[in-house]
Parts: structure tokens; C-alpha cells; sequence
């Protein structure tokens, strides 16, 4: 299983470690089927599921749940029990209308009802955004008081929009994440980005990713496999267009790629393509967006450090690149193009972890599927799981 990296002194450094453990996933106990505890009479309705290097959960109420690794507190129940299997509600009674997990660290972030940001967890290099280096083992209310309508946490900074489009980031980058011209360490939001405003944002090993309103996607920060999608291997500290003409309605930043879904549910990808994650067939790196193979229309995208996940308009799920569960087919093989998720489930949106993948079903159900040594599944094991298990709630 993927163990995220607790200080990222540099996405190459982040980066190594996690493509080292990935590939211990395959010592990990291994299930095919769904065994394990997968029943409860407690299971809430569930709207959205939030993956990275643990998983949360929302409620249809907006009630966060968190489930999986848990050293810096990132879970949010005001705790630092290692693993942590079975989901647990985050203290503070803050109904929440959306989530962010980082992919490698410890981190947490999520948007009250009426737009308010908190972060918990992990605080070395002011992830957080609360003007501390202290980690937080509850929500904290990032400092500043502003109103945002998306968040994203990446690997050692995260960023939000405002009401108005502009950008906001805090945290660390050594590469320009902020995309002001600026690297290091700032404790609370800044406007980044200063000269665009934006629709959505995204984040991933030290770069950020957004579209404007007419879905123009610009990226910054580091782009050593292409990340930045402008036909360079570059670092950018400003924004700089992705290549290609191509406009999108949704974004998924991955540890070191990103992919993006046209208005007619196409999905193109670029940058790290080690385990196929571009999912154009090869293992190619790409410098600038590439169609992903299999002529699929997808309704949502989600990415995670090295896999990515699709849903069609009918439910079915496919996932790419990264395996040893990840993909939830039933395999353990990487694959470069998109394989069908087993199981049967019909789900309304799938969200690709680091080494596994979560997805809520059409009756808002949770199901989990991949590496599992810490809990990240919530079936109450910590066993791999090649298909979906449901959660379990206690």
C-alpha cells in the first residue's frame, strides 16, 4: 500500500517514496472478493467520498466522516490513533458541503455550508492555513474569513477560490504552486494567480491547475513529466495555457498528471504516465493533453496519485493506470487503458485514491476497493480488497 510521505522537503523526493511503496502494495493480504464485515444498520446517506492518503465521507446532511491513517490527527476526531478502520465523525457539528484530501500528507480541508474554510492535520509547512505550524487534530477555521466556493489540498500547499474567482493558496512550494512568481512558505491564504479568475481549481505534487469560466485550463508550479501540459518539463511560478485549444468543464489533478473532461464528457490527460495513468494505451509521458483511448463519455472524473477513475451517464465506473486493487477489476495488473470496475455497483461518482478508490452509489451507499493496510477502505480490515466492499459503520 501506498504510504504518503509525513514531510515533503520536495515533490521528487515525495514522489520517490510514494512510487516505492506503491509497489509494496503487492505484499499486502489479498481479497477478491468482498469479505470482511460489509453490513451495519447504522449506514448513513452518504452524498460524496473524498480520497487521498485516507478517506472521508459526506452525509447527505453534510456530517464529515473520516476513515484510514491517522497520525496527525487528519481524521479530525480529535485523535491520533494510528489506523483507524471504520469510519468516525470529525468533532465541531460543521456541516460541510465539500472535502480535500491530500494524496501524500496528512491533510484535511473542507467548506462549511456557507463557504467557510477548515483544514486539520498535518501543519509542518502551514498546510493548514491557520497562521501556526501546528497540527490540528479538529477543524480549524483557516485564517482570513474569506468565502470560498472550492477547495483543493495538493502536497504541501493548498488553494481555494473566492466568490469571485480569484485564487487563494497557502502552505509550501518550492516550485510556484501559488502561481504569483513567488516559492516558499506562506502560513495563511494569498491571492494567487493575480492577473485570472476562475471556475475551478486543482492541485497535485506541487503544482495547481484551474479553468476559467469559459473552460481555458491553466496550470503552475512544477512540471518535470508535463503536468503543466504547455509542451515543456519546465517550472512555471506563473500560469501558463495548457496546449491543445481544448476547453474542459472539470478538472482531476493527480500526484504528477492531471485530467481534464470536455462539455461533451470526453477525458484528456498529460504528464506522468509511469503505470498508464494518461490512459492512452502507453507508458508514455505527455507533455500535452491526449485523448484516453476507448471512444468513453464519461459524467465525472476523479484522479488520484497514480489512478484514475471515470463515471458514464449510466453509472458504470472504469479506472486506469496504477492497480494492485486500485482499478477494482479484480486484477492486480497496471493497466494503460480504462478497465470496468466489478461488482454490478451503479455508482454517481467515484473518487481514485492513492493505491485504492471509493464510490457512492446511486441509494448513497459507500464502496472502497484497492490497498488497505491502513484502513483506507472502511470495512473494518486491513486486508486489499481487488473489488468493491461496502463500508462499514459502527
Amino acid at each position: 500500500m501506498f504510504r504518503p510521505a509525513h514531510s515533503r522537503r520536495s515533490v521528487a523526493a515525495a514522489a520517490t517514496v510514494a512510487i516505492a511503496a506503491l509497489f509494496s502494495a503487492c505484499n499486502d493480504p489479498v481479497s477478491s472478493s468482498g469479505g470482511g464485515p460489509i453490513t451495519s444498520d447504522h449506514t448513513p446517506a452518504i452524498q460524496s467520498v473524498f480520497t487521498g492518503a485516507h478517506t472521508c465521507a459526506l452525509t447527505t446532511t453534510g456530517a464529515a466522516y473520516c476513515w484510514g491513517y491517522n497520525a496527525n490527527g487528519q481524521l479530525g476526531n480529535n485523535d491520533t490513533g494510528t489506523i483507524t478502520p471504520t469510519p468516525v465523525q470529525t468533532v465541531g457539528g460543521i456541516a460541510f458541503r465539500s472535502l480535500s484530501v491530500s494524496k501524500v500528507e496528512d491533510v484535511t480541508c473542507g467548506l462549511s455550508t456557507s463557504g467557510a474554510a477548515y483544514c486539520w492535520g498535518q501543519n509542518d509547512e502551514g498546510q493548514l492555513g491557520d497562521g501556526t505550524t501546528t497540527r490540528r487534530l479538529v477543524p480549524t477555521p483557516v485564517a482570513g474569513g474569506l468565502v470560498f466556493k472550492s477547495l483543493a489540498v495538493g502536497t504541501g500547499h493548498t488553494c481555494a477560490l473566492a466568490v469571485s474567482g480569484t485564487a487563494y493558496c497557502w502552505g509550501s512550494s518550492p516550485n510556484g504552486a501559488f502561481g504569483d512568481g513567488s516559492t516558499g512558505t506562506r502560513l495563511t491564504p494569498r491571492v494567487s494567480a493575480p492577473a485570472l479568475t476562475f471556475d475551478t481549481i486543482v492541485t497535485g505534487g506541487d503544482y495547481t491547475c484551474a479553468l476559467t469560466t469559459t473552460g481555458v485550463a491553466y496550470c503552475w508550479g512544477v512540471g518535470a513529466f508535463g503536468q503543466l501540459g504547455n509542451g515543456t518539463v519546465g517550472i512555471s511560478t506563473t500560469p501558463v495555457a495548457v496546449d491543445g485549444g481544448l476547453t474542459f468543464r472539470a478538472l482531476a489533478g493527480a500526484g504528477q498528471g492531471v485530467c481534464g473532461l470536455t462539455s461533451a464528457g470526453k477525458a484528456y490527460c498529460w504528464g506522468h504516465n509511469f503505470f498508464g495513468t494518461v490512459g492512452d494505451g502507453t507508458l508514455v509521458r505527455r507533455l500535452t493533453p491526449v485523448p484516453v483511448v476507448g471512444d468513453l463519455t464519461f459524467r465525472s472524473l476523479s484522479a488520484g496519485w497514480e489512478t484514475v477513475c471515470g463515471v458514464t451517464d449510466a453509472g458504470a465506473s472504469y479506472c486506469w493506470g496504477y492497480n494492485f486493487g486500485a482499478l477494482g477489476d479484480g486484477a492486480l495488473d497496471h493497466s494503460a487503458v480504462p478497465v470496468s470496475v466489478v461488482g454490478g455497483q451503479a455508482f454517481r461518482s467515484v473518487a481514485a485514491g492513492t493505491g485504492y478508490a471509493c464510490g457512492v452509489t446511486t441509494t448513497n451507499a459507500v464502496f472502497c476497493w484497492g490497498a488497505n493496510d491502513n484502513g483506507n477502505l472502511g470495512d473494518g480490515t486491513t486486508e486489499t480488497r481487488l473489488a468493491p466492499v461496502a463500508v462499514h459503520w459502527p
